[in-house]
């Protein structure tokens, strides 16, 4: 296939129904890519919202022909057309991208960039990410995986056709078949669920695993170990041992996207040997009105008390929304949707041997009611995986047999993924395997990670104060306190986002000093938070944007501490108590009264200067302590203390205490 080999996209009308069928009926394969490469489009939001792209298709087949350039022709118009209007000559094109193997040079594999200022969208083709030229994968506005169509798209292909719809399972493992294979027999008048079965079995999808028992999946902390109390509690009562009254009614799952709290309910239900209905608000809402998505929502416990003992598992169920925050005129409409889950958890209808599990990545924003006793009960944080963790996911995808410190290396370098972004990796190594027809290897895994930039030193300068006014306050304010510090002089890029972190100060307090009770610590933590901004003030005239502009930065958690304190804990200038203390976030705290507010950012400015203060009467030490960082990268708690020691002009004084914790700077977040 040619270097230059691409796709112009023409702007026309949108396509009908009609002229959906002439296109199953010329060529059922270009329509069912078309509507993976569809699905697989709906998370780039610059392209659905008609901003000019460049998105990768990864396409893991060994030769991208004319059928999969059609299909993504038409799945790429359909998302720019709504935008027609905006632009006179909307075009776009869709490019595939060489083979590396082919040792074409890297000026003529990025020849069709040349181009990209023309196109209002730019769609490229690519076998598998080691394909993917670093460049290419630094400027891409998304990496995306193209998967299999899902048994919707079989059956609607057959209803195009005049065919019989088939059993979900059945279209579902069509799906998963090569494309030649798939096409045959979506196009078929008769398919037997058999023939099905044994070609599925002659040409296995490794990249499609079998849900793990809760036992065998890696990772999850407290959350794995509720699961397997769980599990031999519903094993008790199998063998009559105890009530099921006994074992807890409802749980909810919160932390970051990706990490994993769907697949955590999946292996829970397999362990425990019990039926998992799933369902989310999103789902409910999609059959229509408010009668039609209360009728789904009761068809969905229906199930599960047809079923039970059983699990309901409800995603994204932030959802819901809180009915203390309905003000609009879909107040009375949300608020029965709310009215409508709170009866249907509590059983009114008989809800005897069924556990919810709830799951979200932001639990502020559910009603408190469905979070009390005897309903979602149970609170659980599942967080980002750690360096061991990050290496059993990884082993756990890819099943090594050799190499395993290669792999630990591996692990200890994607500080701050996700076990979704990890199997993603590991899925991209099998690929690398599969088409050399080999085990996977630990090089595969090299092979598949993002590329690496190179933070520059004006970057890494500002990171080391940062990190060093963090350490210097930490000590101030608690002498005892054992302190390391760290900076990266690399981050890693996933599509266009680092994923590493640029520094982190880690610090353990003795056990008499781990409490956070009092004002006082109160405001040393604030000040330890902001601590490293102050010291970019001080050293380098200004601070940047690295302490703050995302949830878990460090004026995020100084802020939610603050309204914490003058909202919560009554430890402000007045003693209202107007938020519980867990539903503080920052966009809580916006919507206090004026004097609160008020309240909030006059906390947040004593302790920054506060800060300010500290790093300046002990500024020498600041210097050396940054030039350090800079030039070793990292400083153990025994570097720490010589570096203390060492700098006379650095006295150690009584302060208030502070908590026991990390404080990382987001820098390249």
């Amino acid at each position: 296939m040619a270097d230059s080999d691409q796709y112009l996209v023409e702007i026309r009308p949108r396509i009908a129904s009609g002229r959906l069928r002439d296109i199953v009926g010329k060529s059922p394969g270009v329509f069912l890519l078309h509507a993976a490469f569809r699905r697989a489009l709906r998370s780039q939001h610059r392209l659905r919202n008609g901003l000019p792209s460049l998105v990768i298709v990864i396409v893991d087949t060994e030769e991208i022909g004319d059928v999969y350039r059609k299909a993504a022709e038409l799945a790429l118009r359909a998302r720019i057309e709504p935008w027609q209007h905006l632009r006179r000559q909307s075009q776009a094109v869709v490019h595939v991208l060489p083979q590396l193997s082919r040792k074409k040079s890297k000026s003529k594999t990025l020849s069709f960039l040349e181009e990209y200022g023309r196109f209002d969208s730019v769609l490229v083709l690519a076998r598998n990410r080691s394909d993917l030229p670093e460049e290419l994968a630094i400027l891409a506005d998304g990496v995306v995986d193209l998967e299999p169509p899902t048994a919707d798209h079989i059956n609607a292909a057959r209803l195009f056709l005049g065919r019989q719809p088939l059993e979900e399972a059945v279209a579902t493992a069509i799906g998963r078949l090569d494309l030649p294979l798939m096409v045959t027999l979506t196009t078929k008048a008769r398919v037997s669920p058999e023939v099905v079965r044994k070609l599925n079995a002659a040409n296995p999808a490794p990249a499609t695993e079998a849900v793990p028992f809760l036992e065998e999946l890696p990772g999850y902390g407290r959350a794995k170990e509720w699961g397997l109390a769980f599990v031999e509690d519903v094993r008790r009562f199998g063998c009559g041992e105890m009530d099921w009254g006994h074992l807890d009614r409802g749980v909810l799952l919160h932390g970051p996207p990706g990490t994993g709290k769907t697949l955590l309910a999946q292996a829970l239900a397999k362990s425990a040997g019990l039926p998992l209905i799933t369902a989310s608000v999103s789902q409910w809402q999609s059959y229509g009105h408010l009668g039609d998505l209360l009728g789904a929502m009761r068809r969905t416990f229906e199930t599960a008390q047809a079923q039970q003992p059983s699990i309901i598992f409800l995603d994204e169920l932030d959802a819901i929304g809180d009915r203390t925050q309905f003000a609009n005129n879909h107040a009375n409409y949300s608020r029965q949707v709310v009215n409508y889950l709170l009866e249907s958890i509590d059983g009114a209808g008989g809800r005897h041997q069924i556990v919810v599990i709830g799951a979200t990545n932001f639990p502020e924003a559910i009603d408190d009611a469905l979070l009390r006793s005897g309903r979602l009960e149970r609170h659980i944080r599942i967080g980002l995986p750690n360096e061991r963790e990050r290496f059993d996911i990884l082993q756990f995808h890819l099943k090594l047999t050799d190499d395993m410190a290669g792999l630990r290396d591996i692990a200890a370098d994607l500080e701050g993924w996700n076990g979704a972004d990890l199997e993603m990796i590991a899925r991209e190594a099998r690929r690398i395997g599969r088409r050399q027809s080999r085990p996977v290897q630990v090089a595969d895994v090299a092979s598949s990670l993002p590329p690496v930039q190179e933070l520059s030193e004006e970057s890494l300068r500002r990171i080391a104060v940062h990190e060093a006014g963090h350490a210097i306050v930490v000590h101030v304010l608690s002498p005892r306190a054992k302190i390391s510090v760290a900076i990266r002089r690399q981050v890693r890029l996933l599509g266009s986002k680092a994923r590493l972190r640029g520094g982190a100060v880690r610090y353990e307090l003795p056990e008499d000093e781990r409490s956070l009770d009092t004002r006082d610590q109160f405001e040393s933590l604030i000040c330890r938070l902001l601590a490293g901004a102050a010291a970019e003030e001080i050293v380098l005239g200004c601070r940047s944007s690295g302490f703050s502009g995302s949830k878990g930065s460090d004026l995020d958690e100084a802020t939610v501490l603050a309204t914490q304190m003058a909202a919560s804990f009554g430890m402000g200038r007045s003693l209202p108590f107007l938020i519980e203390s867990r539903q503080v976030t920052t966009e809580s705290a916006r919507r206090l009264p004026n004097a609160l507010r008020e309240d909030v950012s006059r906390i947040l400015d004593q302790q920054y200067s506060r800060a300010t203060a500290i790093l300046i009467e002990h500024s020498a030490l600041l210097d050396r302590v940054a030039a350090e960082l800079f030039d070793r990268a990292t400083l153990t708690a025994g570097d720490f203390d010589e570096l203390i020691a060492g700098c006379a002009a650095a006295p150690r004084q009584a302060a208030p205490k502070v908590t026991a914790g990390v404080t990382q700077s987001p820098f390249s977040d």
